[in-house]
């Protein structure tokens, strides 16, 4: 049965990084997925301008979306860095839980609120507001304005995070046959590629180090560490998790309705 999923991310490339292999599944097995992305990405470049960044982005967003099948983008538009003073988390969960109720996704995917390695403010704030947004939008006491604009409150049985910890991890997707697209996803994202590399190569001039593929490299030359990079990490996920390439996630299904539903199973979405 084709479910609709909805992603709540900071900035254009988070959904690619953790999730990509795995939209890439869902839409490839029917579902349909919608994409909000809270900040105009402008802050992201050692080279670009704001205005400059704010416009390539724009584009790179768009591409990745299409390439994976995603049938909905919007942007909110809130400065890169600067989303909690923009649009505090009160806000920002009105305007998630308006999303949400307007779309009725069954799978929301967000940053995890409970994450201890997290440090990025925007991530921080789409974490929170999107957990509460997603916990409450059943609740028509929340945002009481919106239902007396005609729409419903609408509840949320699954909730998908995205976990860098090995130990908040509980939800593995196999994406062997879908990690050449995720890669080739964030190639789409080159200015942020360009990002990546040059910010590798500040940290090994930092350190006065030696490393073999990163020594001399130019960033605009960034593929192949990427494609190191992201098979390293999905690899690692999954030779842990009996696959060749997965993505692990912190999810939550229903409450405690699978544990009360004795000798029942819930089917997997991917």
């Amino acid at each position: 049965m084709s479910k609709r999923v909805l992603v709540l991310a900071a900035h254009g490339d988070d959904m690619e990084f953790t999730a990509g292999g795995t939209i890439a599944k869902f839409t490839d097995r029917g579902h349909k997925v919608a994409l909000v992305v809270a900040t105009d990405n402008d802050k992201g470049s050692f080279e670009l301008s704001a205005e400059e960044l704010r416009a390539a982005r724009d584009k790179e967003l768009h591409a990745a979306a299409e390439l994976l099948g995603i049938d909905k983008v919007i942007c909110l538009g809130y400065s890169d860095g600067e989303l909690r003073e923009q649009c505090p988390v009160p806000e920002l969960r009105g305007k998630f839980m308006r999303i949400i109720r307007e779309l009725k996704p069954d799978i929301t995917m967000t940053w995890d609120p409970f994450s201890r390695y997290e440090g990025h403010p925007d991530h921080q704030t789409v974490a929170t507001a999107a957990n509460e947004a997603t916990s409450f939008s059943h609740f028509p006491l929340y945002h009481p304005e919106q239902i007396e604009e005609g729409l419903e409150p609408h509840f949320i049985g699954e909730h998908w995070y995205f976990a860098k910890s090995p130990r908040d991890q509980n939800k593995f997707v196999d994406i062997t046959d879908y990690v050449d697209k995720k890669i080739e996803a964030l190639y789409l994202h080159e200015s942020q590629m360009v990002l990546t590399v040059q910010d590798l190569l500040y940290a090994l001039e930092a350190s006065g180090l030696s490393v073999p593929g990163l020594d001399g490299l130019d960033p605009h030359d960034f593929k192949a560490v990427i494609d190191r990079q992201i098979r390293a990490v999905t690899g690692a996920v999954g030779r842990a998790n009996g696959f060749a390439y997965a993505e692990g996630f912190r999810r939550s299904r229903f409450g405690p309705i699978p544990r009360l539903a004795k000798d029942q199973e819930l089917e997997e979405d991917v």
